[in-house]
């Protein structure tokens, strides 16, 4: 599970993400938008079969595991406890920064037994890639250039299924990640605003 915890992340709008910003980590903890995303992830780990493991990293411009020290590693979906602290740690993440989807999927060669699954739970397309930019605002060509550059790196035969939880100004993303799905056989879900 790939769980987006960048800026945008704190509103449905640029305006508000600027002004949440700003705003005690409280308040930015308490984010509709970014509870929705946190619920969507617990709600996927308990939706897992009881014999099958998994992993979360939360990624904006760089990737890394939800809970410290398990890089690389698999997670069982037995373990309470470690499920505990995984959303403990989940749970004091103030989402920041900008989105890089190359980074989140390159995470997947940290693994020595590849995942058979992915879970994306993002808002829309990257703001960053491989190269780094002085410019500080990405068009949307410019965006979806980065989510092209991502998708060419995922491993072939890897079912992508993606929750977006959209973003005003973003309208190519929902074609992408539906796209994304169709090629992958994985699924595509833009959920309501009181699910899960």
């Amino acid at each position: 599970i790939l769980l987006d915890v960048s800026a945008s992340m704190l509103s449905d709008t640029l305006v508000n993400v600027i002004r949440r910003r700003n705003m005690s980590e409280a308040s930015q903890q308490r984010a509709e938008k970014w509870r929705r995303a946190k619920r969507t992830a617990e709600w996927l780990v308990a939706q897992l079969p009881n014999e099958s493991q998994f992993q979360i990293y939360g990624f904006s411009t760089a990737a890394t595991p939800m809970l410290e020290g398990t890089a690389g590693q698999w997670l069982d979906t037995t373990d309470r406890d470690l499920i505990e602290n995984l959303f403990v740690s989940i749970n004091k993440i103030i989402p920041k920064d900008g989105t890089n989807l190359l980074q989140a999927f390159l995470t997947l060669d940290e693994f020595e037994e590849p995942p058979d699954n992915l879970f994306l739970i993002t808002d829309g397309f990257p703001t960053q890639g491989s190269r780094e930019s002085r410019k500080s605002t990405v068009t949307g060509k410019e965006r979806l250039d980065l989510f092209n550059e991502a998708v060419n790196s995922l491993p072939r035969g890897l079912p992508v299924n993606t929750i977006l939880f959209t973003m005003q100004g973003d309208p190519l993303a929902a074609a992408g990640f539906w796209q994304l799905a169709v090629k992958s056989r994985g699924s595509f879900l833009s959920p309501s605003r009181d699910w899960p």
